[in-house]
């Protein structure tokens, strides 16, 4: 055999290269972990910059990589070789015994790729025969988008049924718990350097930790939903705001953007990359400047965006705006519920025709990052099938989403219980942090009435805010839910 090892360290970030380990890196460790893989004559590594040590492999270095590239790339460094190993090399826990187990059955069934499935992100890479490369390369086409760590698989998945596809599946299913060893985002090096402290020295003891010690696992806020503007144009049905907030229609506060930047810069600072979400009880297109809050959220490098939207209030030309002059898009979700003005005005209130005639504008302006959403809720079920099909002959991009009694507050209106046989500890309380218009955190954003108050984003160190959460999140991981935790079904809810 004459196999290749391919290690993809575009994009790697300064994670990567701290010490983890025994002193060694998680890409000093990568590396290593290429050197013991079963006849590899040939170690290449994909860079974005040249690096000093890379201990013996050749390197191929482009300042901007596409998918067509990485793809092309890829086919010419596996010239002559019967397999490719491809891993990222950010990756300190990849296993050998696995994958060596992972090799002999691709050889075995003959398979034309390998992959292992159900563990972390992170422990195996994937098995390719040369083959298999050049035919993912024609699927690839000119693949002008940047490649990201599931390319390969999203490739494989456009032919799925034309190759001989082998799995390795872990003995515990651990895809719910989304967890990526790999030494990419602060968080997640955070979740690795508590494996280490911990014990955890290979695949199985760091599956072992996440299962044992599932504490570990809250690391960093991920999802910052923030209130900008008080005032909202709907009071709708299924909304608890006009229940604690009062006569939403007539309010009049909003968050300066001198204030909004300083919260972005501390969110930054502190949890690395995250989603902002700026839509929390309030229509934002109601903020007297909503395109510098946008544009001060889209300079944050790190930092995305989310604009959930009734698509009422919007001043003409802001969408056309933001699209043109903004050199990164937002994501857009347009709260609609209903295909006819009748069940709408029953849902939300006045605003058919402009909630419509914005969802279309936004869908041509951006249309992968626009989305319209509807609740499924007793009250538009009927109506919801219908909805779905006439917005996905326009967009792919449809979502419905589950009805939300925030604890009891509201009526149950939930046409279906999509909650899990055995609950397990929240998302939310795992990965938000709840900012309202005076920097006041609450618990999450089931607590409407801030019946715990964590601190100020724009007063205090948000380290010592998130840590607050930290013994009602240890209740859970114990099986207690206090407070309005007991009542709440959005636990298990996934937002970023």
């Amino acid at each position: 055999m004459k196999n290749i090892a391919v290690i993809n360290g575009t994009g790697l970030r300064a994670p990567a290269f701290r010490p983890l380990l025994d002193g060694a890196s998680s890409f000093e460790r990568a590396l290593s972990f290429a050197r013991q893989l079963p006849d590899v004559k040939e170690k290449v590594l994909f860079l974005s910059r040249p690096l000093e040590d890379t201990q013996g492999c050749r390197t191929i270095v482009r300042d901007r990589w596409t998918i067509a590239d990485l793809m092309s790339e890829l086919a010419g460094a596996s010239e002559g070789m019967d397999d490719v190993f491809y891993f990222f090399a950010d990756c300190p826990f990849l296993d050998i015994e696995i994958t060596r187990r992972m090799h002999a059955n691709h050889q075995r069934y003959f398979a034309d790729y390998t992959f292992a499935d159900g563990y972390p992100y992170g422990l195996t890479p994937e098995i390719l025969t040369r083959d298999m490369v050049g035919r993912l390369r024609g699927l690839a086409g000119e693949g002008r988008g940047a490649p990201d760590r599931e390319t390969i698989f999203t490739l494989v998945k456009k032919d799925i049924n034309s190759f001989d596809i082998e799995t390795e599946i872990s003995p515990t299913d651990m895809r719910m718990l989304r967890v990526s060893l790999c030494a990419d985002l602060e968080r997640n090096f955070l979740l690795l350097r508590r494996i280490v402290n911990n014990g955890g020295r290979d695949a199985e003891s760091a599956c072992g930790l996440l299962v044992e010690k599932p504490g570990i696992l809250r690391t960093l806020p991920a999802f910052f939903p923030v209130q900008i503007v008080e005032q909202c144009p709907h009071a709708c049905a299924y909304c608890p705001y006009p229940v604690f907030g009062g006569d939403v229609l007539s309010k009049t506060g909003f968050m300066p953007v001198e204030s909004f930047s300083s919260l972005l810069g501390k969110i930054a600072s502190f949890a690395g990359e995250a989603v902002i979400d700026i839509s929390l009880w309030g229509e934002p297109a109601l903020h007297p400047r909503i395109y510098d809050m946008v544009a001060a959220a889209l300079e944050h490098p790190g930092l995305d965006l989310v604009i959930e939207t009734s698509g009422v209030g919007w001043q003409p030309g802001v969408f056309s705006k933001i699209s043109t002059t903004l050199s990164r898009s937002p994501t857009w979700i347009v709260s609609l519920d209903a295909t006819n003005e009748e069940l709408y005005r029953t849902l939300r209130g006045s605003g058919f025709a402009e909630a419509h005639r914005a969802a279309e504008e936004l869908i041509a302006l951006f249309p992968a990052h626009a989305w319209v959403q509807a609740v499924r809720m007793k009250e538009n079920e009927d109506d919801l099938e219908k909805f779905f099909k006439s917005w996905k002959a326009r967009t792919e991009n449809v979502i419905v989403q589950k009805y939300d009694s925030f604890s009891g507050l509201l009526p149950d209106r939930k046409v279906a219980d999509l909650s899990p046989v055995r609950r397990f500890p929240c998302w939310h309380l795992k990965r938000d942090m709840v900012v309202l218009l005076d920097g006041t955190v609450p618990l999450c954003k089931e607590d409407v009435r801030t019946g715990t108050r964590l601190g100020n984003a724009l007063e205090e160190d948000l380290e010592l805010i998130w840590d607050r959460a930290q013994a009602v999140y240890r209740s859970h991981v114990a099986e207690s839910y206090p407070g309005i935790c007991a009542a709440c079904d959005e636990y298990y809810t996934y937002n970023f």
